[in-house]
């Protein structure tokens, strides 16, 4: 085994210390199914140890092997408290069902979001450490994206039920062994990268990028400056009532929606059009942010046009103009019908009603005022702060990040082998928004005397927000911004060439954050588009980002693959597309994006209001069941298998249904276009 001294970090307990070796966990299972019994048996392990010059994987069959090896690996290294090692495991919420019996874990020096789902975890020196919250995505994309040894693919059949005695072939004990080869290649580019430089150890990628954020403030403002912008944003931080009223009804994320009038059809020849990092740009060169406290005032119009304002508004008689419905059902305080005005949700979102109340930003105003006609308006409440620029150090990073992405894909582009760096600075720069987002979290998932729970209010509000330094009014407006860029664009297109209720069917079609498809036989769209980007470039100018590296940053840019030969939608990240080769690609919310292909015939006959299912032989979508009210004992192949707590991942099947609201909307605007215009 390999010897090291262990090291002190600076963010970690101050009485322990961390052995620089480089460690990941895997184990594979076999299922056991039989009626509504879903039960997994571990049949192989392996762990990987290295560091510079060492590195050997250990491997077993049963857990008798795997605690005899923990036992001589903690004896070897007086292993406890004081002294650990960072085990990797790829998906540790899966791992820990099986050896949460066998472990006492510490209540203390516990972390998980979601019940059953540890990310860190630690019994007397080892301490288990998830590492896909970090890089994202499967580990065949971390390994892609980090490491020299790649995921094997295809050499190992779930199907194929096994016990500790089965023989395993050379290929699949390759495909075991890689696994745990890619966590140890992973842990070193961690160590190398962030342990050692940044005294921690990352929990996800956002803490990664926070920490990076924060050593650039204190670099660039120095001790007392960092101490005096943690003093301004305490101050302007919401109380913690505020706080969760921003989060439930003003919080908004992108805009994601199908044109009613033209979903259940299949369209020919759709065109589509995209932003090139709509959430950095608006980061990079807005200068709408609110920057001080929001002070309670009365309301002014006249303010929504030089304040960062919210509002907390009940509109009177609201209407949509056209076939875009503008605002979530889930982001209404209240709603209420009339005779003359019922109340209308077209898939999730109002197109009509009598009274609305919400919460909303200046900036979403300005989309009301397009998107619906209102009678009325009763403002019961507004607030306004100054407006300004993220912080000079948030945006440096990100823009720094930002050029080293273009930069990367002009070598890429050349024929430099340069991909998988490419992919972490993308990384880098898509967490900016995710680090924007994160939510304080009062609330703790425990887990303790074997039992998994939530601990309410377990964390204090007021001693969270003094460890903050971004305030999560930014992250509100970032997505206000990015939607009113794409927003204000699909109103100025749905002007000119309709919004697909005319007679030659013009009009935009769908909506995804940063996306249009739209159907526009006239090409008029174009003009609309050009006049965004050059104004785009105006901003570039003004925020000094002048460099060919960001000649694209926010820019509308003609999507890949388009104009697409067949599109057809059902709503909400529901839609099929056919490329001009005849690839067919499915965006359907719980759905591989190949798995339409398994369907027999035309997906896009397949693809209906009337609903569509996918069974469960088909392979196509997996599912965990959780057993851990008793031993699982079976036997398997002739061998009794047992396990303590056990999981189980099993194929399930797939359904596509219409809310009854929505389906009637869809058939409605079929009969009625069938009957102006024919089939």
């Amino acid at each position: 085994m390999p010897e090291a001294k262990p090291v002190k970090l600076r963010y970690a307990a101050k009485d322990a210390e961390y052995y620089p070796f480089y460690c990941g966990f895997d184990i594979e299972t076999t299922n056991y199914i039989e009626g509504d019994k879903k039960l997994g048996f571990m049949y192989h392990w392996q762990f990987i140890i290295s560091d510079m010059k060492y590195c050997r994987v250990f491997t077993g069959r049963t857990w008798g092997a795997f605690f005899n090896f923990i036992q001589e690996l903690q004896e070897h290294y007086n292993l406890s408290y004081e002294k650990r090692i960072v085990i990797a495991d790829a998906n540790l919420g899966f791992e820990f069902q099986f050896i949460r019996r066998y472990f006492d874990f510490e209540n203390d020096d516990f972390f998980a979001r979601e019940l059953r789902h540890p990310m860190k975890c630690r019994s007397g020196g080892l301490e288990f450490h998830e590492v896909l919250t970090i890089s994202g995505g499967s580990l065949a994309q971390l390994a892609k994206d980090y490491t020299v040894t790649q995921k094997l693919k295809g050499d190992l059949d779930y199907k194929v039920m096994r016990n500790s005695k089965t023989p395993l072939t050379g290929q699949e004990l390759d495909y075991c062994i890689n696994d745990v080869v890619i966590l140890g290649e992973y842990m070193k580019y961690l160590w190398d990268a962030y342990i050692l430089p940044d005294q921690r150890i990352p929990l996800t990628k956002t803490g990664i990028l926070r920490a990076e954020c924060r050593k650039a403030g204190q670099d660039l403002l120095g001790y007392n400056g960092m101490k005096e912008y943690r003093s301004l944003i305490y101050e302007a931080y919401p109380d913690e009532k505020t706080y969760e009223i921003w989060f439930k009804y003003l919080f908004r994320g992108g805009y994601v929606h199908a044109n009613v009038l033209m979903a259940g059809f299949t369209l020919f020849d759709v065109d589509g059009d995209d932003f090139t990092s709509s959430y950095p740009y608006q980061m990079a060169c807005s200068d709408e942010y609110p920057m001080t406290p929001f002070v309670l005032t009365n309301f002014d119009k006249e303010l929504l046009d030089t304040k960062a304002c919210i509002m907390h508004v009940r509109f009177y008689g609201v209407r949509r103009r056209w076939a875009h419905s503008l605002e979530s059902k889930s982001k209404c305080v209240a709603l209420e019908g009339s005779k003359i005005t019922p109340i209308i949700i077209d898939n999730g979102r109002v197109a009509q009603v009598q009274m609305m109340e919400v919460y909303i930003t200046n900036v979403d105003y300005e989309l009301y005022r397009l998107y619906y006609d209102i009678d009325s308006m009763e403002v019961l409440e507004f607030w306004t702060a100054e407006r300004g620029r993220l912080p000079i150090f948030i945006r440096k990073t990100l823009n720094k990040y930002y050029k080293q992405k273009a930069e990367l894909k002009q070598r890429l582009k050349n024929g430099e082998d340069v991909a998988a760096e490419l992919a972490i600075v993308k990384q880098k720069v898509n967490s900016f928004f995710g680090m924007m987002v994160t939510r304080i979290e009062l609330n703790k998932v425990v887990y303790e005397d074997d039992e998994w729970d939530f601990a309410e209010k377990a964390l204090e509000f007021d001693e969270e927000i003094k460890s903050q330094f971004l305030l999560p009014q930014w992250g509100i407006w970032v997505t206000a911004l990015a939607r009113r860029a794409l927003m204000k664009t699909c109103a100025l297109i749905t002007q000119e060439i309709g919004d697909g209720s005319g007679e030659d069917g013009a009009g935009v079609i769908y909506n995804d954050t940063d996306s249009l498809k739209f159907y526009d036989p006239k090409g008029k769209a174009q003009k609309i588009i050009d006049a965004y980007n050059k104004k785009v470039d105006e901003a570039l100018k003004a925020s000094k980002l002048t460099a060919p590296e960001f000649a694209d940053l926010g820019k509308f840019d003609h999507e890949k693959g388009y104009p697409v030969k067949r599109f057809k939608t059902l709503g909400a990240k529901r839609y099929l597309t056919e490329k001009a080769d005849g690839t067919i690609e499915a965006t359907i919310a719980g759905l591989p994006k190949q798995s339409i292909l398994k369907i027999d015939g035309d997906p896009f006959e397949a693809f209906n209001y009337d609903g569509m299912e996918i069974e469960a032989d088909a392979e196509i979508k997996n599912t965990i069941s959780y057993n851990s009210d008793l031993p699982a004992d079976a036997c398997i192949d002739g061998e009794w298998m047992h396990e303590e707590s056990c999981a189980c991942i099993y194929n399930i099947g797939f359904t596509l249904s219409l809310d009854k609201a929505y389906y009637m909307m869809v058939v409605d605007a079929i009969e009625e276009r069938i009957h102006k215009y024919g089939d």
